[in-house]
């Protein structure tokens, strides 16, 4: 969309948010079945989720560490720990069967300690790789217009490097933006912002996931992005159509008053 361009009446915007959505609801579930997704999702459900204190004990002894498991847990996957390697050692609960009147119970007794491996102490089959959800494209001007929306809505934008594959993070009036972050990531940051923080309602990260990158999709869209990868974003986070459309109201506010407000300050 540029400034040549007349501007949409709010009934047609309307209608094209609605677009928008629609297509990002169908591409969503397409997402959520297709090959690479069910392959890297499979391999996800193989870790085993580990209590906070162990997380806390494989970070303090190996804090690179990525993805790990046990010996045979490795094995199963067609990977194998090197004969060189140390297990990071962690604690697991014991558990005793305990009969009481007319049920019966595991009750915790005691702990005992395994040892697990980090991806990076094996070698063997390759896994999955996650489907491709961030969208590096950068659009200096529209980013130029979007921290002006950001300063003019009290938002300050700071640019420093951020760990892992972090793009973003939404503080209450601040956003932290890597440097390598894309035009899509603040446009998401800043829909954080405006939806998410001081507004008194709570909702679950999923929601807030879901109602960001979508606002992301729509505005990016609407502003002459492409390959935003929005649908293996939220299908990621557990996202279906139905959900999203669920969501349609508020997804749909938001972005017409970013694109409203960036045009008529474009204009001016």
């Amino acid at each position: 969309m540029t400034n040549t361009q007349p501007r949409s009446t709010s009934t047609q915007l309307n209608g094209q948010i609605r677009e928008y959505i629609q297509t990002l609801a169908e591409a969503t579930d397409q997402a959520r079945v297709s090959r690479v997704m069910c392959e890297y999702l499979e391999s996800c459900a193989r870790f085993h989720q580990y209590s906070p204190n162990n997380i806390w004990l494989i970070r303090f002894q190996k804090p690179e560490a990525t993805r790990v498991a046990g010996f045979q847990g490795w094995k199963k996957m067609g990977r194998f720990v090197r004969k060189v390697e140390s297990g990071i050692p962690i604690l697991a609960p014991i558990f005793r069967k305990v009969q009481e009147e007319d049920s019966d119970y595991a009750k915790l007794v005691n702990f005992r300690v395994v040892y697990v491996f980090d991806i990076s102490q094996t070698e063997g089959e390759p896994l999955p790789q996650p489907p491709e959800w961030k969208s590096p494209q950068q659009h200096a001007a529209l980013q130029a217009r979007l921290m002006a929306f950001a300063e003019q809505n009290g938002i300050r934008v700071n640019v420093q490097e951020l760990s892992g594959e972090i793009q973003g993070i939404s503080r209450g009036g601040v956003i932290e933006l890597a440097p390598q972050a894309g035009t899509k990531a603040l446009i998401h940051e800043i829909a954080h912002e405006l939806m998410h923080q001081h507004t008194g309602s709570k909702r679950t990260p999923r929601i807030e996931e879901l109602e960001a990158e979508s606002v992301a999709y729509v505005v990016g869209r609407y502003f002459g992005l492409d390959d935003l990868a929005s649908s293996n974003y939220v299908a990621l986070h557990g996202v279906d159509a139905a959900l999203i459309l669920a969501h349609m109201q508020r997804i749909q506010a938001t972005a017409k008053d970013m694109i409203s407000s960036m045009e008529k300050e474009s204009e001016q």
